[in-house]
This record gives structure tokens, C-alpha cells and sequence, in this order.
């Protein structure tokens, strides 16, 4: 490996960005489709060359992590992405900037042991976030950012983090195999015995007294894991234990058939048939990768939101004044539930059954709203979600659904981008695998990984992991998941039916309140006793979880004759709702176009 030249008080070490201004102009390599700029020069100037330089010294600062503030954790290098973990790291005064130890001091060219047969060219694309880049670091397998080593000939490329720490020759892993394993550095065809998968993108350890192959990333797998997808721990087995002949296991993630010969992930329970690829199983969003072997089972204590009190009466603690009683609510009685905020007459959540407070007659929650817990389990994220009542004065935007709401949210309280983005509504939240919808025969399943993005057949969204059949193509995001399967129209006296009709002819129905032709591909409301049909959002509302409430002094129902002209779309309003703000004026016919005006943060405010 080389040596890296630390530089004496004669030299002056150089911010990346400047260094990057050195080297705009001289040779460049295409990469992925992006041209990336060759680093030639050193990553050090002497005290004669500074003298020529531009007088807005970047004067890098070395900082230590532990005299650094909490928000340390949550700082990317801007060189090559990663987090910062050693024990000091650099600031750019000039460019307010942090940045690894080992990204300032790089040296253009790097001899890596991880990549033996050729040198590494240290290479730059400024301005490149590290999700966007489609490239992946051979060590880590993180995606790469501005600053990191690539071999052209062989397409190998590496963090300079991880170049810096080279991969072990041999090693003895007793729990993942018996015998000493040797370094193979170079791509090959072989199947891993751990992942089953033939992975040209990562380098491997053989054996070199048995037939036993391993990627270098399954080296290190944990045994016993929780995922998101399944209520019991999971460990990992070298062949799977069911043998039965007539009977093949499917990947819980995936789908697919499990080879039964190789490593996977099967539940602990005994009788419980459930399993995973290791892959499938180590996804973000499935797994956080931790060993769990020899650690207590969390348990989730006095999860229950009420308390009761009575046949049928319970005290909830989003009410916590007043006692709430169980009654059957008359189906022409539309009060929103303040959990989910669909009103409370619609069938499909809550059957007619509802908890009324005994002095508050607009406090009503569904029965189901009532019985959830305080604590869930989402099947797309891999740590609990809490449920939140303080929404109901702030508003929030469901991470899965994209609706607004003003109802109860399930939130993810680990700090950071989690704390952040991962608020889901309670009709989200309450979604698991399979997903029974009426609209379609079969069972659904979320088979995508994170970040992938399939067309839902409904409303033709491309959307992030929706729900799809396995047996067919039928997709389904999670805001057509989530519609009431049926609803009232108040000049209809039947409930209306959601309807979804994949093999529709040519023909178009008439929608009774906008009059223009509906779709019934795209989904439609429709009378089974009368015939009336309607557009989603025309019964429904675009923002159906907004109500008007004492909070939401902002939000008014539009039930005038005469409709107001919305400031940002310049149409009238046409939904239940509409919206003023105390900043900006109005009305507006929708949140999106309150937020078009008014950019806003988290939530919104009116």
C-alpha cells in the first residue's frame, strides 16, 4: 500500500474543491455515462506555489469528534458521501465544508491490495450527490460521491476511506465456516454459498480445502436479525429446514423460490414457515443489520391508547377529559373520525361502529381508530413508529401515500432523517403483507427494493414500493389502497361502491357533479342501485383527511352556491374544502396550491 507524504509546516494541505479548481481543465474520463475529472495533482502546495494562489485561502481545520457538538453523527463528508467516524476530520473555512481525513490527504495515484493488479486513478465530479451516483464503492458498497479511486481497465473503484483500509488476506470466520478463507481478488461466476447470487460487482474468500465460496459483503452477515416485514427474529441457516419434497419456500421480500442448498434467513419460531434471501433480507428498509444473537426480544409494554371503564365505554388519551361510549352510528351521520378523518359513515373502516364522547357529540373515533396502538411495527421501515395525536393541530403529509392530513400520524422518533420524513398516516400504517383489496383477486405484496418504482394500474402514478400481485401485473399504490371502499353521496340515499375495471371497454361514464367523462380504468365511485358515477376527487375531496375544526381555523367548508376562485390554480374551488392562510390570503381550493404560494417546511400552517 502507498504512503501516504503528510506535509510539514512548509506545505499547506488543500481543500478538495480547490484542489478540483487545479484540475477543470486537464484530462477527464467518462464513468457511468458522467465525465469525472482526472486528480493529477498533489493534494499538498509548498509555501512558493501558495504565494501564486488566490489571496481567499481555503485554510482546512483539523477538528476532533468528540469535542464536536451532537450533530457530528449526522455529517457527510462532501468528498466521497460517507459519514464521518474517525476521530478527527477537516472543515474548510473557506467553503464551510467537512471532509475525511483520508479525502483531503489522497494522493492522485493509490496501489490497493484490495485490487493488486493495476493502480487506482484518483478521479472528481463536482457537484455529484452520492445518491445520485451509479456507482458503488467495491469495499463498503455505498454509492460513491464527488472524490474516489477507479481502475478503467477492470471498472473497480473504491472510497478512499476504504482504500486506506485494506481487506485481510485470510481470514478465520469459525461460525461461517470451518477452515481458514484466502482473499480472491477478482471477479468471478461462482455462486456464493451465503447469498446464492453470482455478484461480478464484489470480490469473494474461498476456501482452499472445500468446495465453499463467499462474497466479501456476506462475510460478515449477521446470524440473528428483526425485520419489518415479520413479527418474529430471524436467523441465518447454510440450507434452509424445510424438507418437504412437494413444497418449495418463497422469499418473504421477493417472492421468489428459495434454493434450499444455500444460506438464507428462516424464523425462529417453531412452526413458523417464513424465510428470506440474505440479500433480500439486508435490504434498508428490511433490516438495520444488527446482531441480535444472545440479545433479550424487545417487547412493546402498555401499548394500548385507552383505558376502560365500562361496558363499552373507554377513556382514550387523545380525549382525556371525557369518557368516549361504543355505539352503531346512523349511516346519513357523516362526522370525520379524528384518528384517520374520514367521516364516519363510511364502510370498510369501522363497520358503523364508533366511540362517541358523552359530552363532545363531534368527538367521534372509529372503533378501529380507537384499538391502535401506541407503538406499530410498519412493514417498509425497520424501526417502530409511535403514534402521534399532535398532528391534529399542525398537519402532516404521509411519506407513503403523499395525502395531507389532520388526524393521528405514526412517526419514527430516532433522530435525524428518520425523525424527519418518516410520518405515515393511520390508514397507511395499518397495511400488511398480504394485502386483500377488492379490486383484484389475488393477494399483494411489496416485492420492490427501496427506492424502486413501479406504475400503479389505477391512477398511473409511478410511485416508491407499491403493492403488486405476484401472479400478475396488477400494481397498486398506496393512496388507491387507501380509498374507502365505499362512500356516501349526499344525494344518492345508497352507499357508492370504489370500482376498478381493468378490462373496460372504450366506453366512458359521465361524472354527476363536474359532467365530464370518467375513466373506469383509472377507478370511479359508482351507485350499484341508481347508476351514478363519480370521479374520485369530486366525491371524495382532494384533501378527504383535512377538515374543518376548531385548530384548523384556516381550513372552511365550501358549501356556497357560489364557488371562490382559487389564488394559486385560478379555477374555482370545486372541492367540500377550502383554505385560507393568514400569511398569504386566499382561498385556495387544496393544500398543494396553499404550499405553491406559500412554501412551507414540515407540515403546514395556515
Amino acid at each position: 500500500m502507498d504512503h501516504l507524504d503528510h506535509a510539514d509546516h512548509s506545505y499547506r494541505l488543500l481543500c478538495p474543491n480547490e484542489r478540483y479548481e487545479k484540475e477543470k481543465d486537464g484530462k477527464v474520463i467518462t464513468i457511468s455515462g458522467r465525465i469525472h475529472h482526472i486528480m493529477n495533482s498533489s493534494y499538498f502546495i509548498s509555501e512558493a506555489e501558495e504565494e501564486k494562489c488566490d489571496p481567499n485561502l481555503h485554510s482546512l481545520l483539523c477538528k476532533n469528534r468528540k469535542e464536536s457538538s451532537e450533530v457530528y453523527a449526522t455529517y457527510r463528508c462532501c468528498a466521497c458521501g460517507q459519514k464521518l467516524l474517525g476521530e478527527t476530520y477537516y472543515v474548510c473555512s473557506y467553503c464551510d465544508l467537512n471532509y475525511h481525513n483520508e479525502c483531503v490527504e489522497s494522493p492522485s495515484v493509490f496501489h490497493s491490495s484490495d485490487h493488486p493488479k493495476h493502480p487506482l486513478q484518483l478521479v472528481s465530479i463536482p457537484g455529484m450527490f452520492f445518491f445520485e451516483h451509479d456507482k458503488r464503492c467495491f469495499s463498503c458498497r455505498h454509492r460513491h460521491c464527488e472524490l474516489f479511486y477507479y481502475c478503467s481497465i477492470c471498472d473497480f473503484s473504491l472510497h478512499p476511506v476504504c482504500a486506506r483500509s485494506p481487506t485481510s488476506l485470510t481470514v478465520d470466520s469459525p461460525k461461517r465456516h470451518k477452515h481458514t478463507l484466502h482473499y480472491f481478488p477478482r471477479n468471478s461466476g461462482l455462486v456464493c454459498d451465503v447469498c446464492a447470487l453470482v455478484d461480478g460487482s464484489d470480490y469473494s474468500y474461498v476456501c482452499l480445502l472445500c468446495d465453499f465460496f463467499v462474497h466479501k459483503r456476506c462475510l460478515d452477515l449477521p446470524y440473528v436479525i428483526k425485520v419489518s416485514r415479520h413479527d418474529h427474529r430471524l436467523a441465518f441457516t447454510p440450507t434452509l429446514p424445510y424438507k418437504e419434497p412437494t413444497k418449495t419456500t418463497d422469499c418473504g421480500v421477493c417472492h421468489a423460490t428459495i434454493n434450499e442448498n444455500y444460506g438464507g434467513y428462516s424464523c425462529t419460531r417453531e412452526g413458523c414457515v417464513y424465510a428470506l434471501h440474505s440479500r433480500c433480507a439486508m435490504q434498508s428498509d428490511v433490516c438495520d443489520r444488527k446482531e441480535l444473537e444472545g440479545e433479550p426480544e424487545e417487547v412493546y409494554e402498555d401499548t394500548k391508547m385507552f383505558e376502560e371503564k365500562g361496558d363499552g365505554v373507554i377513556q382514550h388519551r387523545s380525549h382525556p377529559l371525557h369518557l368516549l361510549r361504543l355505539e352503531n352510528i346512523s349511516h346519513h351521520e357523516s362526522k370525520p373520525c379524528q384518528a384517520c378523518r374520514l367521516p364516519s359513515n363510511y364502510c370498510g373502516h369501522g363497520h358503523g361502529d364508533v366511540y362517541r364522547c358523552l359530552q363532545c357529540d363531534d368527538f367521534i373515533l372509529h372503533k378501529s381508530c380507537a384499538y391502535l396502538p401506541r407503538v406499530v411495527q410498519f412493514m417498509l421501515h425497520v424501526h417502530p413508529l409511535t403514534l402521534e395525536l399532535s398532528y391534529t393541530t399542525t398537519g402532516f403529509r404521509c411519506v407513503k401515500c403523499h395525502r395531507y392530513s389532520s388526524g393521528f400520524a405514526f412517526v419514527c422518533h430516532l433522530r435525524g432523517w428518520c425523525e424527519y420524513y418518516w410520518v405515515v398516516d393511520t390508514l397507511c400504517a395499518s397495511i400488511c403483507e398480504p394485502f386483500h383489496h377488492h379490486s383484484h383477486s389475488h393477494p399483494l405484496f411489496v416485492t420492490c427494493g427501496e427506492h424502486e418504482t413501479k406504475t400503479c394500474s389505477i391512477c398511473q402514478s409511478s410511485e416508491e414500493q407499491p403493492l403488486n400481485c405476484v401472479k400478475c401485473y396488477f400494481v397498486l399504490c398506496f393512496r388507491c389502497a387507501t380509498l374507502p371502499h365505499k362512500a356516501r353521496y349526499e344525494h344518492d340515499e345508497h352507499l357508492l361502491t370504489f370500482s376498478y375495471q381493468e378490462d373496460a371497454s372504450d366506453e366512458l361514464y359521465g361524472c354527476e357533479i363536474c359532467e365530464e367523462d370518467i375513466n373506469p380504468k383509472n377507478g370511479l365511485y359508482v351507485c350499484n342501485e341508481c347508476g351514478v358515477t363519480l370521479h374520485i376527487e369530486c366525491l371524495l375531496g382532494r384533501d378527504p383527511y383535512v377538515t374543518p375544526g376548531s385548530y384548523w381555523t384556516g381550513v372552511l367548508f365550501n358549501t356556497h352556491s357560489t364557488r371562490p376562485i382559487c389564488k394559486t390554480c385560478k379555477r374555482r374551488c370545486p372541492y367540500k374544502i377550502k383554505i385560507n392562510s393568514s400569511s398569504t390570503g386566499g382561498p385556495y381550493c387544496s393544500v398543494d396550491c396553499l404550499e405553491t404560494d406559500h412554501r412551507v417546511g414540515r407540515g403546514f400552517f395556515i
